[in-house]
């Protein structure tokens, strides 16, 4: 069943997107961290946080908490952490 949130994919791609646009080279990702917070109308959770780590040449999935509060506005979007 599919989420109504964004899932590991996106973020992923979002974070190399933002690297590559940063001019940051490849070789420099290893230890760079992301997050992605959302609301979520409709579903079973009122938010969502996920978490990414480079590790190596591999993103990790280092956190994805789903809760029944909303986040403030101003702790949801995409950031580098």
């Amino acid at each position: 069943m599919p989420c109504e949130h964004m899932g590991p994919p996106e973020l992923m791609e979002m974070a190399e997107t933002e690297l590559r646009r940063g001019g940051v080279d490849e070789a420099s990702w290893r230890g760079r961290k992301f997050r992605w917070s959302e609301n979520v109308e409709g579903g079973m959770w009122a938010s969502v946080i996920l978490e990414i780590e480079r590790r190596g040449d591999q993103w990790i999935v280092t956190r994805l908490d789903r809760t029944a509060e909303r986040l403030p506005d101003s702790e949801c979007g995409f950031r580098a952490i």
